[in-house]
């Protein structure tokens, strides 16, 4: 046996030779019990180094130790250097990753923090160190959230996992997703718990923003068959045969789908009333000659009341082309709107005359067209509407109040 730099050395070739020389049965008889690796740093010629402990217990029998070999290996040095590798490029893991990583003890104090964890605290590790999250400033119902979940994660060896809202030291209030997940001992103990965090606050307005979508859709949907169905039932109601009222259907249906094409442009939040005017005046201009006039600046409106006056354009432009101004060559159409205040109100003053035309008559019976402007709009837009038959050309008027998040969009 020599003396080493940290205890006693076996010379394990005596040992072996002794015990290769015992009988086959004796031989038989000797076990391993245990077979333990550890490093231990020694200092030898003012050098530090590595080296391998390796200690053997053998035995006889259950109750008798033949004898104990202690081994050294000074080959150790690579294998140091190795797992030393492997820690800097896990520690840089773990302090690059934008998640938050942690180790809670048995006690519930933090006893490892990574650089996310640590700057959404605004803390250094030297003042969180050993601290439960109640001693952090975490709020009281939060602290004991999470104390019962580690409590559970302890009983059960089961993960948790959960969400929570949690203030971020720069950027606010944040929405985070969790999961506590246990380390087990050497005894199949739970000896600790460790922790990722994972800010989800974007993915959540995310879903939010989907669901609100979804939602928005169902009803537009909805609301664009009912009105599919009230155009179709009064296109064939007061048709004069089949062919007439597939063509006001189609021509209605044409408006429809141009006013949605407008309001998808813009991804249903509004429309501008200068695009609705000129979409609808586009399909009866005349390639010759122009036959409209809009005046007005800028002013957008919601996706219910843009709808309402594009079909009520429509049924003007309708009216206009079989029995008003543009049923003439010499006809015109003049649009014009401005921005007004009544009261606290603000309204969006409308205007549609025709010039040019035969002499109006008032009509003898009220159709779709008439009734849609009269009263559908005057609903939809929950506004004034007045239509006048004058000899000269049909006059429509219609004030439309503006929301207030409209109200305030001036150009």
């Amino acid at each position: 046996m020599a003396q080493g730099d940290q205890g006693p050395v076996f010379d394990p070739a005596p040992v072996g030779a002794g015990l290769a020389g015992a009988g086959t049965k004796q031989w038989n008889a000797l076990t391993v019990l245990v077979d333990r690796n550890r490093f231990v740093r020694r200092r030898r010629a003012s050098l530090l180094s590595w080296i391998r402990r390796q200690i053997r217990m053998i035995r006889r029998s259950r109750k008798s130790i033949y004898r104990s070999l202690q081994f050294w290996n000074h080959d150790a040095m690579a294998e140091h250097q190795e797992d030393a590798a492997k820690s800097r490029i896990y520690e840089a893991l773990l302090q690059a990753t934008p998640d938050l990583l942690y180790v809670f003890d048995i006690q519930h104090r933090f006893v490892y923090a990574n650089q996310a964890l640590l700057t959404m605290w605004g803390m250094r590790w030297e003042d969180a160190c050993g601290k439960t999250c109640l001693e952090l400033g975490y709020e009281p119902w939060h602290a004991a959230m999470h104390d019962e979940e580690i409590e559970q994660v302890i009983a059960t060896g089961q993960p948790v996992r959960g969400e929570v809202p949690f203030p971020h030291t720069t950027k606010g209030l944040r929405i985070y997703d969790y999961i506590f997940t246990p380390v087990f001992g050497p005894d199949g103990k739970v000896e600790a718990i460790a922790g990722a965090t994972r800010d989800i606050t974007e993915h959540k307005q995310h879903e939010q923003h989907l669901q609100l979508l979804i939602n928005e859709l169902n009803h537009r949907v909805k609301n664009s068959l009912v009105m599919v169905q009230s155009l179709a039932r009064q296109s064939f109601t007061n048709a004069g045969g089949l062919a007439d009222a597939q063509e006001k259907l189609d021509a209605r249906l044409l408006a429809l789908s141009r006013a949605h094409d407008t309001l998808t442009r813009e991804n249903w939040v509004s429309a501008d009333i200068l695009e609705l005017t000129r979409d609808a005046a586009a399909l009866y201009e005349s390639h010759d000659s122009q036959r409209f006039t809009l005046q007005g600046d800028s002013c957008r409106l919601d996706p219910r009341r843009a709808l309402a006056l594009s079909m009520a354009l429509h049924e003007l432009c309708t009216n206009a082309l079989k029995h008003g101004a543009l049923s003439l060559p010499a006809g015109n159409v003049l649009v014009s709107w401005e921005r007004s205040t009544r009261g606290e109100q603000e309204l969006l003053e409308l205007i549609w005359r025709e010039t040019g035309g035969p002499p109006v008559q008032p009509p003898t019976r009220k159709g779709f067209g008439t009734r849609l402007l009269e009263r559908g709009l005057k609903h939809d837009l929950k506004g004034d509407v007045e239509l006048s038959f004058d000899p000269a050309g049909v006059c429509f008027r219609v004030s439309i109040p503006l929301p207030p998040e409209h109200a305030e969009a001036r150009p």
